[in-house]
């Protein structure tokens, strides 16, 4: 391991260790021409020509949700690569700090904006190694992804490919073109990526973890407060047997921001689960019309506090999905007018009904009224019969 103080190129001095991947070491260093604070990834002689090509598709990218790339420092057994330093929190803090609905989807939409930059114009370069590792939040709250078109991390795709099945020719898609090279097969790992983020985000989950652990039984589990509409889009990124996958970054970005259009942040005052709680199959309507995950029904566990969705499509459990579940819908027979609900009935606000009060000059008047008619009355009964 290299030691801090050391000089880089006479020019990068190593400052701190910031983490040690699974491929790299990575510190936060000082640029000493520029006297700016940088990141120095330090790799290793054996992934010298992975590093080398990644960096060749994508030096000239320029993204606000993209680490930039400054130098590449080149020895005979090592690689340094001077990048942006971003300071900010990790995927890990991230999942400490319990982002609403809102924020979630916030996140998504700026993981799909750095991936769209990527597939666009002349660029067509795919992630591929879309993994916590590359997430970023800055102080400002963009979210900044990094080490696009490096070889998948496999052990990380392996332990999720259960959620949501794995694609029909492998865990990833076009494994025989090079890093980067973009392909429709590609473009849904990617999107699917993004999914898996989102969902780990919403994930029933231990307070204080620092990673979620894929489900054993490959079952979505979300958080109650997650209203329905978001889980239903996650899945539909997630599972590649939903008959509406969303596989690409360009409509899970559609999808996504249409619905942080309605999504509100939590209040406390209101005292109404969130969209992914039960309700009678007969009077909801389903956003997305009459469809259905072609998977097992979600199913409520008083238990615990999450919803289960099922990424499995064996015959037995789309015939319960395609027959009517009164007990445990599935997440397409969720009511999803909460959200509208909630913007029509604000926290606090009562009704009442008109008030009909009398003022004191009304009271006044009507009490001298009443006093010259019962004057008057004495005075003619007075007069009509004398003493």
């Amino acid at each position: 391991m290299v030691e801090t103080g050391r000089v880089i190129h006479r020019r990068y001095l190593l400052q701190r260790l910031v983490k040690q991947e699974h491929v790299c070491t990575i510190y936060q260093a000082l640029d000493q021409v520029l006297q700016r604070t940088v990141s120095v990834k330090i790799i290793p002689a054996a992934h010298l020509p992975a590093y080398r090509a990644a960096i060749r598709l994508t030096s000239q990218f320029s993204h606000p949700n993209i680490v930039g790339t400054y130098d590449l420092v080149v020895e005979p057994e090592t690689l340094y690569v001077v990048q942006e330093h971003v300071d900010g929190d990790e995927f890990a803090a991230l999942l400490q700090t319990q982002l609403s609905p809102s924020q979630v989807a916030d996140v998504g939409m700026q993981v799909c904006s750095a991936l769209l930059y990527a597939g666009s114009g002349s660029r067509k370069v795919c992630h591929g190694n879309l993994t916590p590792n590359a997430i970023t939040r800055d102080r400002r709250g963009l979210i900044r992804v990094n080490d696009f078109a490096l070889p998948s991390d496999l052990v990380y795709f392996t332990k999720w490919s259960h959620v949501g099945g794995a694609h029909s020719d492998g865990i990833l898609s076009d494994r025989e073109l090079p890093w980067g090279q973009a392909s429709e097969g590609r473009r849904d790992d990617d999107a699917r990526a993004v999914g898996l983020l989102l969902y780990q985000l919403l994930a029933g989950r231990t307070p204080g973890v620092t990673s979620v652990e894929p489900p054993i039984d490959g079952r979505l589990r979300f958080l109650r407060n997650v209203p329905a509409e978001l889980c239903e889009t996650i899945a539909r990124a997630v599972v590649r047997q939903h008959p509406q996958h969303i596989s690409t970054a360009e409509t899970l970005s559609s999808e996504l921001k249409a619905l942080a259009e309605t999504l509100e942040p939590p209040s406390s005052s209101v005292a109404v689960g969130g969209g992914c709680q039960m309700e009678d199959p007969i009077k909801s309507k389903s956003l997305l019309g009459a469809s259905r995950l072609a998977t097992t029904p979600p199913i409520r566990e008083m238990q615990t506090d999450s919803v289960l969705l099922s990424p499995r499509s064996d015959v037995a459990s789309q015939q319960v999905a395609a027959e009517p579940f009164a007990a445990a819908p599935t997440v397409a027979d969720l009511n999803f007018k909460l959200a509208s609900a909630h913007q029509t009935n604000y926290p606090g606000q009562s009704v009442q009904a008109p008030s009909h009060r009398l003022g004191l000059p009304v009271l006044l008047l009507i009490g001298l009224i009443v006093f010259a008619l019962f004057f008057a009355v004495g005075y003619f009964v007075a007069n009509i019969f004398p003493h």
